[in-house]
């Protein structure tokens, strides 16, 4: 594993940046910072990647950062996501991701049909107790709504549900797994990292793989 540069938040960077940075690129020559701005407001990603330089000067030498130009690249199973961040909420605007306007619709659209279907039961119940009067029209159409819906064998939908659920339940239980995995690969590769850095003998590597 190779160490590239480190991460912080704010704009341009600072003197506590420069002396962090000498502190955790001691070895590293060229290291890079990537620094994310949290209170931007432009279209553009509020992130800015510099590379370190020393400069001689005055007896001593000085580190300085450059800005680097950089180009994102992306795979086919991240558009979506990509999509969402690119075109989420900003603060003062009211856009939104494709994603989130579809989401917001189908969650309208269930949200007004539940309201309806209780409005529908409510009157059944009180024309069942007698404080409504009986509108025959209404009944009818009630009974129309009810038989447009589809018949539904209880034990073979009861199985395929839980089938469609235990697919679902592995799947993420599988995701998870390999999560676990990777999180503790890479944690083994930085600790052998580490010790290969400050030199503890390949007996003390070998207890950590």
């Amino acid at each position: 594993m190779e160490f590239v540069g480190w991460y912080t938040i704010g704009g341009s960077p600072t003197k506590e940046d420069v002396e962090f940075h000498q502190q955790v690129c001691p070895d590293s020559e060229n290291g890079l910072l990537l620094k994310l701005s949290p209170i931007s407001r432009t279209d553009q990603l509020p992130l800015s990647i510099y590379e370190s330089l020393i400069e001689i000067g005055e007896g001593r030498a000085t580190v300085l950062f450059t800005p680097v130009s950089y180009t994102l690249a992306t795979e086919e199973a991240e558009r979506i996501g990509v999509d969402h961040v690119a075109r989420s909420s900003v603060a003062g605007t009211t856009l939104t991701s494709a994603v989130s306007e579809q989401l917001s619709a189908q969650h309208g659209a269930v949200k007004m049909l539940h309201s309806r279907v209780r409005l529908l039961l409510d009157y059944l119940k009180a024309v069942q107790a007698g404080d409504l009067p009986k509108n025959h029209e209404i009944l009818r159409k009630v009974s129309s709504l009810c038989h447009q819906l589809p018949v539904l064998d209880g034990t073979s939908f009861q199985k395929e549900f839980h089938s469609m659920t235990n697919d679902v339940v592995l799947m993420t239980y599988l995701a998870t797994i390999t999560k676990g995995l990777a999180t503790t690969s890479e944690l083994v590769q930085k600790v052998n990292t580490i010790y290969d850095r400050h030199g503890l003998g390949r007996r003390a590597r070998s207890l950590m793989y």
